[in-house]
């Protein structure tokens, strides 16, 4: 369809001229072998919408435009507002021969007013030929009857003078299906091949004999819609479809949208099939038993998806679980992705001369199940990038662009060519720029030696589904996340980038939109959380975290900021507490040991007047702050049961007198309150007196909470509550869950670990729309990137850190 367009291109300079009423056929008078040929029953109008459509304005400047132009420049001195016909014949590289059969008169208008004209007569054949040179172009012209000829070649000009005798039987069926009333685009596949060889893959090159398209062409779009014809005395591809059927093609709702392009093959009957694309190879069909060929019998449709991880192989079978039992090997699972495992497929070859010259699947290493459909790839990497696009609806049948495109489409063709110039630099294919045009689709549907053709090119959109939360980045570290992804703030860009280590604690720093900025290999894995710093309080963050020997602080470009970090003898039992009482980044730094707390301040020294000294028993959570009204607490839990709720110099501010047997939850304030679980599910709360309440609200042993001052939610097995909104949520193995108050919103997370599902709600238990999403690990949630949408991130497989938008 490229080359398709920029012929229409080429008669963008044609003018205008006065009608001349003639008669004749003009169709008498075609060359013995056109390669292309338009038939404009009003040129001038075509001509109009032609310079009205915004893709072929973006690519007016083209290179094989501008080449072509020059050849028939010479046209724009004629009229061409009675039917016609323009034959373009490919003469070499860079160049063609054209004719342009005319009702009109073809007298230059206006001649006297060209000032670099020159005008012979010569005869040949009984014909008075005339010579025009204008502007430096040259093109013969004649007259037979009422009909008008006008060429760039003198040749061309005398065999079309004598008359075809034998005209091609397929190109007069063309004709009569071409629509009168319409410019009709006539295209012979073999002679026409040099205009579409960028267009479609070489086997298609020899697809069939004639194909005409009606072009209906507005600014916004360009359809063409016809037939493509092929006898049966000639062997020709399309007629590996004869008797084949038709079916649903499907492969758009698994191409990702960063996929390049696919092509989809649909059939019924297999057999048939095979038999039809032996014959046209010239050999006998294949009738072994084997895995593929028992596979293809189960299905309705194949096709080929090209990523930059590498092509894909589909295969959509109609009996799922019958196709997977048709394979005739013991499966030797590699790997699981996303819950899906992938196998190896020990005949990486097996599907290539099956498919041959239709599809070209070689060396096949991998294979996985998804739904309906059997994936074959050479890489992992490129079914695991099915495979996430899939489970995060980020397919090209959710975009606009092709729910546009495929209102011109049938549901069920033979053949179905889709292609998504997105994913060429700057939008570009082939030097013809395709911005704001992303789909490109063609598509056969077979019938009786001959296909209805129809294709698309539409202005859209970019390619972002619909879905108001998507995918934006995902990030392959090469080895297995240690903790989740957290947001670390950019005083660069006054944005957010993402901290996250690995199994081999290596420490990374990534852009919101994937790119990894450094990696920094730690002494050991990190205690909780990475957490965010100013500790020269001048507007440039820091990165602060603890290991097990140490108390780091780094900066953006992985330095370490002195005199950290802190190293120490004993080990480090429990996260970084970091407190910043009066919100001046006056920082305390707490490090917990056992039973002792350590604090120090900005600069690393030890803070004297925290007097804190040894714990009863080991303390079990880092020490969290707390401020009620005008008074700072700090929290100490032990395992023995006690509370130590302390002031800042590390005395008991407010005496527990209860062992409390509570939970592995945290302690938050909550309407003035210290509030958390313990054991048996109950709320406990604690107030600055020390006085305890204990309330049962019918929750299991093992609930999760989470609280601000004014709103608290639990989770108790699928039961979530939010400020007393209850959701009840799928059974599943959940998270704790997790608040972020951002522009005076709260939102609530909690993520299903067992089915790797992130679920967002705000603060009347809705769950926000396009949730959930595919995720293994707590989130976290911040306006990454400066526009309306926040960023999600989480992690998604083992070794992937996934960055979603929330419109």
């Amino acid at each position: 369809m490229k080359k398709i367009l920029t012929i229409c291109l080429l008669s963008l300079f044609i003018s205008c001229a006065d009608d001349r009423p003639t008669t004749g056929a003009l169709t008498d008078f075609l060359p013995h072998e056109p390669a292309v040929i338009l038939q404009m029953e009003n040129p001038d109008l075509f001509f109009n919408n032609l310079q009205n459509n915004d893709f072929l304005k973006l690519n007016s400047q083209h290179s094989l435009y501008m080449e072509i132009k020059k050849g028939l420049d010479i046209l724009q001195f004629f009229p061409h507002k009675k039917e016609a016909l323009l034959v373009l014949n490919p003469k070499g590289e860079g160049s063609i021969d054209f004719l342009f059969i005319s009702r009109d008169e073809l007298i230059p208008q206006a001649l006297d007013s060209i000032p670099n004209r020159q005008v012979e007569t010569m005869n040949s054949d009984d014909l008075e030929i005339k010579r025009y040179t204008l502007e430096g172009e040259i093109a013969y012209s004649t007259n037979i009857d009422s009909i008008s000829f006008l060429s760039n070649s003198l040749k061309l000009l005398q065999e079309t003078a004598k008359g075809n005798l034998n005209p091609d039987p397929d190109l007069q069926t063309a004709f009569k299906a071409a629509s009168p009333k319409k410019t009709s685009l006539f295209f012979h596949s073999k002679k026409a091949a040099p205009f579409f060889e960028e267009v479609f893959p070489p086997q298609f090159a020899a697809f069939s004999e004639w194909t005409v398209v009606d072009t209906d062409i507005s600014q916004d779009d360009i359809q063409l819609n016809g037939i493509t014809i092929a006898s049966d005395t000639v062997p020709r591809l399309i007629n590996v479809f004869k008797e084949v059927g038709i079916s649903k093609n499907t492969l758009a709702n698994i191409t990702p949208v960063t996929g390049k392009e696919f092509i989809s093959v649909s059939f019924k009957d297999f057999e048939k099939l095979n038999q039809n694309l032996a014959l046209l190879r010239g050999h006998q069909p294949e009738t072994e038993f084997s895995t593929e060929f028992s596979l293809l019998q189960l299905a309705n449709e194949a096709g080929i998806i090209e990523l930059s991880q590498g092509p894909v192989l589909v295969v959509n079978t109609k009996e799922p679980d019958s196709a997977r039992n048709a394979f005739n090997f013991e499966l030797q699972q590699t790997e699981e992705y996303r819950g899906k495992a992938i196998f190896e497929f020990p005949n990486p070859n097996g599907f290539q001369e099956i498919f041959q010259p239709l599809l070209n699947p070689q060396e096949l290493h991998f294979f996985t199940l998804l739904n309906n459909h059997i994936l074959f790839a050479r890489t992992s990497e490129a079914l695991k990038e099915v495979i996430a696009a899939v489970q995060d609806e980020l397919v090209l049948a959710n975009t606009e662009a092709y729910k546009t495109s495929s209102e011109s489409l049938s549901s069920e063709a033979s053949l179905l060519i889709v292609k998504n110039s997105q994913t060429n630099e700057k939008g570009k294919s082939a030097d013809l720029d395709y911005t704001n045009f992303p789909i490109t689709a063609i598509q056969y549907i077979y019938q009786d030696n001959f296909a209805h053709v129809h294709s698309i090119l539409a202005k859209s959109a970019a390619l972002k589904t619909e879905k108001p939360t998507s995918r934006v980045a995902s990030i392959k570290l090469g080895a297995a996340l240690d903790s989740r992804p957290v947001f670390f703030r950019n005083h660069r860009t006054n944005g957010m980038d993402i901290a996250v280590q690995d199994v081999q604690n290596t420490l990374y720093l990534i852009s919101a939109d994937g790119e990894i900025y450094w990696k920094k290999d730690m002494d050991s894995r990190i205690l909780g959380e990475v957490q965010t710093v100013d500790i020269l309080r001048n507007g440039r963050y820091q990165l602060a975290f603890a290991t097990q020997k140490a108390l780091h602080v780094i900066d953006r470009d992985g330095n370490a900021v002195r005199p950290f970090p802190l190293k120490f003898r004993d080990e480090i039992t429990q996260p970084l507490a970091i407190f910043d009482y009066d919100n001046k980044r006056d920082y305390r730094f707490v490090i917990s040991q056992g039973r002792e707390l350590l604090m120090y301040d900005r600069k690393g020294k030890s803070v004297r007047g925290f007097t804190f000294s040894r714990a009863a028993s080991e303390i079990t959570q880092a020490p969290k702050h707390i401020r009620i009204g005008r008074k700072d607490y700090i929290l100490a839990p032990e395992r023995s049961g006690q509370l130590n709720i302390l002031s800042r110099t590390g005395k008991i501010r407010v005496p527990v007198k209860e062992n409390l047997n509570f939970s592995e939850n945290e302690w938050y304030e909550y309407n003035g309150n210290f509030v958390s679980t313990n054991t048996s599910g109950q709320i406990v709360k604690i107030n600055e007196d020390g006085n305890i309440k204990k309330e049962d609200l019918g929750l299991a042993e093992i609930t999760h909470i989470t609280a601000t001052a004014k709103t608290l939610v639990t989770l108790s097995e699928n039961e979530l509550s939010i400020g007393g909104s209850p959701v009840t949520l799928d059974f599943g193995l959940y998270s704790e869950s997790q608040i972020f108050y951002i522009n005076n919103k709260i939102y609530v997370s909690v993520t299903d670990l067992q089915a790797k599902k992130v679920y967002l709600f705000d603060s009347n238990a809705s769950l926000i729309e396009g949730f959930p999403v595919y995720g293994n690990s707590l989130i976290d949630l911040s306006n990454a990137d400066g526009d309306a949408a926040l960023e999600l991130v989480v992690q998604g497989g083992d070794d992937e850190v996934l960055v979603y938008e929330v419109q």
